[in-house]
């Protein structure tokens, strides 16, 4: 009977080794640049990996995984974690710039060939964006919000086309989300946003940078009607929509003169006005780009809060 091959499991990558493969070239580059502290322990590379670590792998807490997972010895070796101290840990948040963490997304973003919604593809580029506002110590001096209150805002830029962030502005809890979008904008990019961005000026930004929006705008909207539209909606869906109207306008307090289509529909008891430049599509693919914001925007807010707690998991009470 012939005996079966020894393999030494030791050797084999983990499945964390896979995850890691796209990115680890990179991270060990970044690594011999960087100058290493003179009583340096904790490399950035050791760092890199325990963080991404403990974002994939449903540990509730960074303090459950160093002092239990790592100090008692209750992961396997093959996934090569080092076993840090927690205040060793956090100083790696001083040491080691957020902008080395967004050079490797930029990185990723560059290299890796991401899936796209074929269902999306026809429409062009769709960005969304939107800010979230987070509560912080009030000994974070920096970032003012109200008197008694401290908090920071991430200014999140999202890709629906492949379900992914492209750009991320970390503010004051009184950042203006008008400005971070001024600084995310691309051309050719469709950015979509709530009313909460509906501004002439930001408006003509967009359009001097040769992008494009979908906006939802308040109802107390001043225009005139340049031109009726046909309405274009599939048969399965005209149901679904009250009172629709397409219509190419101009408003009468916009400084720039610009000409705007305006679309307005009715869903239940809600009216929803959205102010677009693109005159291509027809009033169901409108809809839908703003529509698809929300389901976007799922996945988007879970993303705010994680890449918030990664650069400020040191704050956090259980760290």
């Amino acid at each position: 009977m012939m005996e079966s091959p020894q393999v030494d499991y030791q050797e084999q990558p983990s499945v964390f080794d896979k995850l890691m493969e796209p990115v680890q070239p990179f991270i060990e580059k970044q690594n011999q640049e960087l100058t290493p502290h003179y009583l340096q322990k904790f490399s950035y590379q050791e760092f890199f990996r325990l963080l991404i670590f403990y974002y994939v792998s449903d540990i509730p807490s960074i303090a459950l995984l160093l002092d239990t997972y790592l100090k008692k010895g209750l992961l396997p070796p093959a996934l090569k974690l080092s076993q840090v101290a927690r205040s060793t840990f956090n100083d790696a948040f001083e040491r080691f710039s957020p902008d080395l963490f967004q050079t490797v997304f930029t990185h990723l973003l560059k290299t890796l060939s991401l899936k796209t919604i074929p269902e999306l593809a026809a429409l062009g580029t769709l960005y969304c964006i939107d800010g979230s506002l987070f509560p912080i110590l009030s000994s974070m001096l920096w970032a003012e919000y109200k008197q008694n209150f401290r908090a920071a805002k991430m200014h999140l830029c999202f890709e629906l086309n492949r379900m992914i962030p492209v750009n991320i502005i970390i503010g004051t809890g009184n950042s203006n989300e008008r400005d971070a979008l001024r600084q995310m904008l691309v051309a050719e990019v469709t950015y979509i946003a709530d009313r909460g961005y509906m501004c002439f000026q930001l408006i003509h930004d967009i359009l001097t940078a040769q992008a494009h929006f979908v906006f939802r705008v308040k109802s107390n909207l001043v225009y005139t009607v340049q031109k009726s539209l046909t309405v274009q909606l599939p048969k399965t869906v005209q149901a679904l929509f009250q009172d629709v109207t397409d219509q190419i306008i101009q408003c009468k307090n916009d400084p720039f003169g610009h000409t705007y289509r305006l679309v307005r529909f009715q869903v239940g008891t809600e009216q929803f006005y959205l102010l677009t430049d693109r005159t291509d599509l027809t009033t169901f693919q409108v809809i839908m780009i703003y529509a698809y914001r929300w389901q976007g925007g799922k996945v988007a807010s879970r993303t705010h809060l994680s890449l918030f707690e990664a650069n400020h998991a040191r704050y956090t009470p259980d760290q």
